[in-house]
């Protein structure tokens, strides 16, 4: 817009250098009155919806009396009233006149300009949306609707064309970078991403978090950044969240990058506050997405703000395994690295690829497929998702059960999840022409097997994790270490009558004072800066339901055991159980 074709509505003008209105006098005497000595006006508003919340974000431009433009600049619905942001927009040069009103005016002024200001509507958030009876999967850079994204989330963004090789170098990923039990999860939860919107709506959304984890220099993050490229264009400097930021502000970016795959980099060690920090994040995000909850807010005034969770999948990068206990680790999947199981020079060529947009062109195309394929029908899309998760249960079940283990069932519910997501994706290539249909079947199968091995693992360390595995663990390690005494069970010695006494054994068992036992392990893992946060009656109860413990039964958690003339109440425990949990037998 030039100074010329500014509008404004009566009784707003311009004169001697000035902006103000004239008003008129009960005789009729017009008086021009100042306001300011710039020409501000509404250059367009934009309707901003992230899928929760909608708001309005005006931009605001000026002209200097002379005709010379300032900057153009967006203010918030909030705070446009208070027009504090004319200062730091354009100068202390561009001053308002005096009055008490002047400010309301002045505001009044500028809004009655935006009837000739165009409206635009604007996403904040990414995924499947439905819009004016379609579905369309909403991404930056797309031509039919405004999509905004902000901080390092703009790297989001698909390439809609390319050459038709695409498609076959995402099936030459799944053998080419690293082993199949790294890259095949890898994939499967990219694929997946797209398919979250309809697996909520059938109440089967993904549970769990891929947490990469190695050392420096084992590729961690690159594999992560490379995998978000199937969504834009992404480097190891480039990756969006970071454990560094605030766990609000990941949660937040959680919500809006909806059917997405996206990562929270560089979970380190630490030490102090900084790892109870960390810790205290961790936490928070596998419970956000395990649960797929947000955390409930209320403002000064007891009004209930927005609910922000996870709406997509995330990827976290870790140099070692969280301390997050049981819970926290049944709501991920880990994946081991080392610097020996990536193929450097294969790497660097699918980076290039990433680079040149290849990979958000396949998923793109894969989004297109989905909607073309599926999305005409969407109760037949959510009837056919069922299923296939269901066969994927039973299949996997029946060969977790033939290896010699019964998955839990919420790990059997997660890698069932990565199975769909893998299955679309070879579908889809198979639909394409890339792939036969004999190498559709192989690949699948293959990846079962995949699954099966990385759920076996990941109950290993779910269990490794359980509060009485640790608590049996760090006995025999006080034990061990003299930290703490054991007397014979014949000793008549009272209670507690030695500093580190706990308690009594014989050839065969441990007789514990419990409180004692549970106080010098607690106090051992803060020491080493674990957490240890189950109370002594929820660890007696818990020793007793998985066995580890002798009772006297009828819902007691302790045994009745004679210590010299005495008869007294102590947690029983079998050395042979204690030194199994601890992985000495």
């Amino acid at each position: 817009m030039t100074f010329e074709e500014l509008k404004y509505p009566s009784p707003y003008t311009v004169q001697d250098g000035l902006f103000g209105y004239t008003s008129a006098s009960p005789k009729g005497r017009e008086t021009f009155i100042p306001l300011c000595n710039f020409c501000p006006y509404v250059a367009s508003q934009v309707l901003c919806d992230n899928g929760l919340d909608k708001h309005v974000q005006v931009e605001i431009g000026a002209f200097q009396t002379d005709g010379t433009p300032l900057p153009t600049v967006t203010v918030s619905d909030e705070k446009f009233t208070s027009l504090d942001w004319i200062r730091s927009a354009w100068g202390y040069e561009n001053n308002l006149e005096t009055g008490k009103s002047v400010k309301d005016r002045l505001r009044h002024a500028i809004q009655s300009t935006a009837q000739f200001a165009p409206k635009t509507y604007c996403y904040e958030a990414t995924g499947w949306r439905r819009i004016d009876g379609d579905w369309h999967f909403l991404m930056p850079g797309d031509e039919q609707h405004t999509v905004r994204l902000f901080g390092r989330a703009v790297n989001y963004g698909f390439c809609r064309s390319g050459e038709p090789e695409a498609l076959l170098h995402a099936y030459e990923m799944l053998y080419r970078i690293a082993p199949e039990s790294v890259i095949y999860p890898l994939v499967a939860f990219a694929f997946l991403s797209p398919l979250g919107t309809f697996l909520r709506q059938a109440d089967k959304e993904p549970q769990t978090i891929l947490m990469l984890t190695g050392k420096t220099g084992s590729k961690k993050s690159t594999l992560a950044a490379l995998m978000l490229s199937f969504f834009g264009k992404f480097s190891t400097s480039q990756l969006p969240l970071s454990f560094r930021d605030t766990a609000n502000s990941i949660l937040k970016q959680s919500f809006l990058l909806k059917d997405v795959l996206t990562c929270v980099d560089d979970y380190y060690p630490s030490g102090g506050r900084d790892a109870s920090d960390l810790n205290d994040k961790m936490q928070k995000l596998l419970r956000a997405y395990g649960n797929r909850c947000g955390r409930g807010r209320m403002n000064a005034r007891t009004e209930l703000l927005p609910d922000y969770y996870p709406q997509g999948n995330a990827i976290m990068t870790a140099e070692f395994s969280p301390d997050v206990g049981e819970s926290g680790t049944a709501r991920y999947l880990c994946i081991d690295l080392d610097p020996q199981m990536v193929n450097n020079e294969e790497l660097t060529r699918f980076q290039q690829y990433a680079a040149e947009g290849v990979l958000s062109y396949v998923m793109f195309r894969y989004t297109e497929w989905i909607k073309k394929e599926f999305l005409s029908d969407m109760e037949d899309f959510k009837t056919y998702l069922l299923e296939e998760l269901q066969k994927a249960t039973i299949r996997l079940r029946e060969l977790a059960l033939t290896a010699g283990i019964e998955l839990r069932d919420r790990l059997l519910g997660d890698i069932a999840a990565l199975t769909l997501g893998f299955e679309c994706f070879v579908d889809f290539l198979h639909r394409s022409g890339v792939i036969p249909s004999s190498v559709q079947i192989a690949l699948y199968n293959d990846f079962l097997e995949v699954m099966v091995d990385l759920a076996k693992k990941q109950q290993r360390k779910t269990i490794h994790d359980q509060p009485t595995h640790v608590f049996l663990r760090k006995l025999l390690s006080l034990i061990e270490s003299s930290r703490v005494t054991i007397l014979p069970k014949g000793n008549p010695v009272p209670y507690a009558a030695e500093r580190t006494m706990i308690g009594y054994e014989d050839d065969t068992y441990y007789f514990l004072y419990s409180d004692l036992a549970h106080r010098e392990v607690k106090k051992l893992c803060t020491e080493q800066g674990e957490s240890f946060s189950i109370s002594e009656n929820g660890l007696l109860k818990a020793l007793a339901d998985e066995m580890l413990s002798i009772h006297d039964g009828d819902g007691r958690t302790k045994k009745t055991v004679r210590i010299g003339n005495k008869t007294q109440r102590l947690l029983c425990l079998h050395k042979l159980n204690v030194q199994a949990v601890a992985g000495e037998v």
